[in-house]
């Protein structure tokens, strides 16, 4: 499994954890219990959690050093343009594994510097839209969809991580996740990026059957 598709896995196990909760406090324990601690700041149960949360998921995928580390979003944003891995700007299209970091405050059409409020972590992009799995979404875990040009993007943490093996067709599909991706196509639901061409990669393929098994989808 490459690197990109067990950041996604570890994030999505998540879903559906409801703040307050044990499960909730054993992602606070994570993030807490990194070395050193991001600027000596303990998590409460009380806080938002949307940062701790991804950076928690970073660190449970084995990828603590690949990522900006940070219960704060302004403070995930200057250290990725330490680390060199901050993208910014309206014709990006993220990876599986980059964190989405969103202005609620940005105004349309307008040129959006300014300080980031939300994080969450791309789990896929098709169809001209974005999946990521957020933390401190409605005091829990949930995914949301919204298109690539969504007006209140502020810009991606991009890890440098592997390369991809990418399917085209349903026949390339492996096929533990054929029948899920089949469905899909044959609904509509999944229409691929050109005529015939699905362009999934691993790691959608099997975030996908999981949100299939689950009945996220």
């Amino acid at each position: 499994m490459d690197r990109r598709c067990k950041t996604a896995l570890a994030a999505a196990r998540w879903l559906g954890v409801k703040e307050g909760t044990r499960e909730h406090r054993d992602i606070l324990a994570v993030y807490n219990a990194i070395q050193p601690l991001p600027r000596g700041y303990r998590v409460r149960e009380t806080d938002a959690w949307c940062a701790a949360f991804v950076s928690a998921v970073a660190v449970m995928a084995g990828e603590g050093s690949s990522y900006p580390l940070e219960c704060s979003c302004v403070q995930i944003v200057e250290k990725a343009k330490d680390m060199g891995i901050w993208q910014e700007g309206d014709d990006l299209v993220p990876e599986v594994g980059d964190w989405v970091l969103y202005n609620w405050q940005a105004k349309p059409g307008g040129d959006d510097t300014g300080a980031p409020d939300h994080v969450g972590i791309v789990i896929g992009v098709e169809s001209g839209e974005i999946l990521a799995v957020e933390g401190n979404y409605d005091n829990a875990v949930k995914l949301r969809r919204f298109p690539l040009d969504y007006e209140r993007i502020r810009g991606f943490v991009c890890p440098k991580l592997e390369e991809k093996e990418v399917y085209h067709t349903l026949e390339e599909v492996p096929a533990y996740g054929r029948d899920t991706i089949g469905r899909l196509v044959e609904s509509g639901a999944l229409l691929g990026v050109t005529n015939r061409n699905l362009g999934l990669t691993e790691e959608l393929v099997r975030i996908l059957v999981i949100l299939d098994r689950l009945g996220k989808l």
